[in-house]
């Protein structure tokens, strides 16, 4: 079966226009998904468990240094400081 020239042209432009039109549809779905209550609450929802998940790397490192601070001081206060026994 041979394809006419008319034929293949309608059916491209055909695509086109679907395609185009699909296109513009999904974007317009996908802007009113971000401009509502749910959209907004899932972005919050994300950027406070990201402030959330640096605030706990930040706590973990203070009380490592904590820590460490400590077993040094416990670890002067074994020698003596200053030259006096505790």
């Amino acid at each position: 079966m041979e394809i006419k020239p008319l034929d293949f042209f309608i059916g491209l432009a055909l695509g086109l226009a679907l395609g185009a039109g699909g296109a513009m549809l999904v974007s317009r779905v996908r802007g009113w998904l971000g401009r509502s209550e749910v959209g907004r609450l899932r972005a919050e929802n994300r950027n406070l468990e990201r402030r959330l998940a640096e605030k706990d790397r930040h706590i973990g490192k203070m009380l490592a240094e904590t820590q460490r601070l400590a077993e040094r001081l416990g670890q002067n206060r074994g020698q003596g400081v200053g030259g006096r026994e505790q």
